[in-house]
């Protein structure tokens, strides 16, 4: 099988930075929530997250400011959505490899 090139260094790491930003196991629910493509509310997060509105809201806003979320306010809600829809394969990964994830 012949060698495939290697990735940019750049691309590897914005690829890091992406991964650092979704590498919580909150980060990565929403991410699971958000994979079809739709926007939620804050309280919609929150209560699929099952925790209070300022843990939510924390983790929201650090996905959206390493782009890995958008928001929209309408009044006074804010709505989130994926950003990169290409972000979610490592939802489809974890979903495809779960049983090689032991417990510890």
């Amino acid at each position: 099988m012949a060698r495939k090139p290697p990735i940019p260094f750049e691309t590897l790491r914005q690829a890091a930075d992406v991964l650092r930003a979704v590498a919580h196991p909150l980060r990565l629910r929403v991410l699971e929530l958000l994979q079809d493509g739709l926007e939620r509310c804050v309280k919609e997060i929150q209560d699929y997250l099952e925790v209070r509105q300022s843990a939510a809201s924390a983790q929201l806003a650090l996905m959206r400011d390493r782009g890995v979320l958008a928001a929209r306010r309408d009044g006074m809600q804010v709505f989130y959505r994926v950003a990169n829809p290409a972000v979610c394969q490592v939802i489809d990964c974890i979903r495809d490899h779960r049983a090689n994830f032991a417990p510890r």
